[in-house]
């Protein structure tokens, strides 16, 4: 089944170069340092943008260029500043150096226009680069000053290739950085090279080559094939070290090929536990409640408990805050994709639908824990009703993205997981033309999951948590149609259609949108159709577990859901 959507952003990357030589510029204009949070934004932004640049620049293989040798030294120099700013040391000519490699990149011909990929880790993950720097301050403690071939891996390992190699060159070490595109089926990665790069590389085979990227994922194919293709050249498997996220059991690794390969080599990995908690924007011993286990705090009974996918929950912290009241500390990203996610949970805080937003550092928004009783499906009264309406008003008229949604994009996720999730073809024949019917509507920064525990009823009234973010993720649908959320929420809930009717009705008056009702159906199979694959998806994750019974419960219901709203939309085809 399909459960993860393609969320890249096609952009001209003039105008983005140019917004990253004025920050860069900045910082040599300042008298006091900036802060870390900022550096690490720029570092981000930098890598995000030098990755879509070399990915058009080498569609099919692999090269060196000077626009890319000159965006390589901008990162590079970003990484020395954010070294220097980890170790509480000026950033003496490193902003002086970005600003030279920025306008030397941006006097070159640009390709145009160029797709920007969200890097994850830094997005959802809590993967800090300070994690990386950290490993290879511990490689060069292992080993001393050596020769080595820093090697990112484009997206993410873009940046955080910039950081190990920026670290290892400020202990000593002589380094060259390039970035190379993992190219293939998904389980079997490699990289592909020009001949003149394929080359390059194996005249350096004195020296370390340092394999740097997120994961391993499901497979391992990226580090590992990178690694098998490395030792392809001749590369001596001794010489070849990876920097992951994480060290995992090799058994666990679905590719026969990444399960050998991870033992042949050296790995390099500091923990968000080791390299980033000592540091956190909370208090030590604050109770870590991320992986479900904020459950416990909310039910009576691990009985009542509702099924959810430690591997994807957002890590989240609780602490002690002013007066005695205990405030959330949850990750919601790094650089602008958390402080997009303040700003969302403010305006919603300040409208009185979300917990009170107290700040946000370090990629963690600080909100107020709330003391409230999840509901149930089945518990949706008026009143609660009526204040679902306002809230879903509220977001239609708040965040506006200014572009169309686009129902066709989620055709291929429907029909591919009504036929894997319920054993039959679609049968959706004149879907199409019922699309068109529905004319222009506007996409919304939907809340995008609307399961009953997450809206609370509490002595104040009712709240909506974990609000900020769900239509930013890499799940489907992203930013879409205000119908997503009420259609989710009828099914959620188990709504008779006379209430979801009148909670139509109550959001179209309040955002002059007459066809919503008409376009639920759709919706409401689209809701079904996504959440079936996602929860089979981790079923199949979790395994034979407590957690994967309640997952595999839960797909259970949205099978049954699915296969009713199916028929109703055949109806009205």
């Amino acid at each position: 089944m399909i459960v993860f959507r393609d969320h890249d952003e096609e952009a001209d990357p003039g105008p983005l170069l140019t917004g990253l030589l004025a920050r860069a510029g900045t910082l040599l204009q300042g008298r006091s340092g900036p802060a870390r949070d900022d550096l690490v934004a720029l570092l981000i932004d930098l890598g995000v943008l030098e990755a879509a640049i070399a990915d058009a620049l080498f569609p099919e293989r692999d090269d060196r260029s000077p626009l890319a040798d000159a965006l390589r030294r901008a990162s590079s120099c970003a990484g020395r500043m954010l070294h220097a700013s980890w170790r509480g040391e000026p950033l003496a000519e490193w902003p002086r150096a970005l600003v030279t490699a920025l306008e030397q990149a941006a006097a070159l011909p640009l390709p145009s226009p160029v797709r920007l990929k969200t890097p994850e880790g830094y997005a959802y993950y809590a993967l800090y680069p300070e994690m990386y720097l950290a490993a290879a301050e511990r490689l060069a403690r292992r080993t001393g000053p050596a020769r080595a071939v820093c090697i990112g891996l484009r997206g993410i390992g873009t940046s955080l290739a910039a950081v190990v190699a920026a670290t290892l060159a400020a202990e000593g070490w002589t380094v060259e950085s390039l970035t190379l595109r993992p190219r293939g089926h998904p389980f079997d990665r490699r990289p592909a090279a020009t001949v003149r790069l394929a080359a390059w590389l194996p005249a350096r085979k004195d020296g370390f080559f340092l394999v740097v990227d997120e994961g391993p994922g499901l497979s391992g194919s990226s580090l590992c094939g990178t690694a098998a293709w490395l030792s392809g050249l001749g590369i001596p498997d001794e010489r070849i070290v990876l920097f992951p996220s994480r060290d995992p059991d090799p058994a666990t690794l679905i590719s026969d090929e990444a399960r050998a390969r991870w033992q042949r080599h050296r790995k390099e990995h500091v923990p968000f536990e080791a390299a980033i908690l000592p540091r956190a924007p909370f208090p030590a011993g604050s109770r870590e409640l991320s992986g479900g286990a904020w459950r416990s705090l909310v039910y009576a009974t691990e009985a009542a408990w509702p099924a959810t996918a430690p591997m994807f929950e957002r890590r989240k912290f609780l602490a002690e805050g002013t007066y005695g009241r205990p405030v959330l500390h949850k990750f919601a990203g790094l650089g602008r994709y958390g402080r997009a996610a303040h700003a969302r949970g403010q305006a919603l805080a300040e409208a009185g639908f979300g917990p009170e937003i107290l700040g946000y550092r370090q990629g963690f928004l600080a909100q107020r824990w709330i003391d409230g009783r999840p509901l149930a499906a089945g518990g949706a009264d008026g009143a609660f009703l009526r204040w679902a309406a306002r809230y879903f008003v509220h977001r239609a008229r708040r965040f506006p993205t200014g572009e169309p949604a686009r129902p066709e994009a989620l055709l291929e996720m429907i029909r591919t997981n009504l036929a894997e999730g319920l054993g039959e073809p679609a049968g959706l024949a004149g879907l199409d033309r019922h699309l068109r019917g529905f004319g222009e509507v506007p996409a919304v920064a939907i809340d995008g999951r609307v399961r009953p525990h997450e809206w609370l009823a509490t002595g104040h009234g009712y709240c909506k948590v974990d609000n900020t973010d769900h239509h930013a993720d890499h799940l489907y649908p992203g930013p879409t149609d205000i119908a997503w959320d009420l259609a989710g929420f009828g099914a959620e809930f188990a709504l008779a259609p006379a209430a979801l009717a009148d909670l139509a009705r109550a959001v179209a008056d309040r955002t002059g949108d007459p066809g919503l009702a008409a376009r639920l159906p759709f919706y409401e199979l689209a809701y079904l159709a996504a959440r079936l694959g996602q929860a089979s998806f981790d079923a199949t994750a979790l395994g034979e577990t407590a957690e994967g019974e309640r997952m595999r419960c839960l797909a259970r219901c949205y099978r049954r859901q699915l296969r009713a709203s199916l028929v109703r939309l055949r109806a009205q085809l």
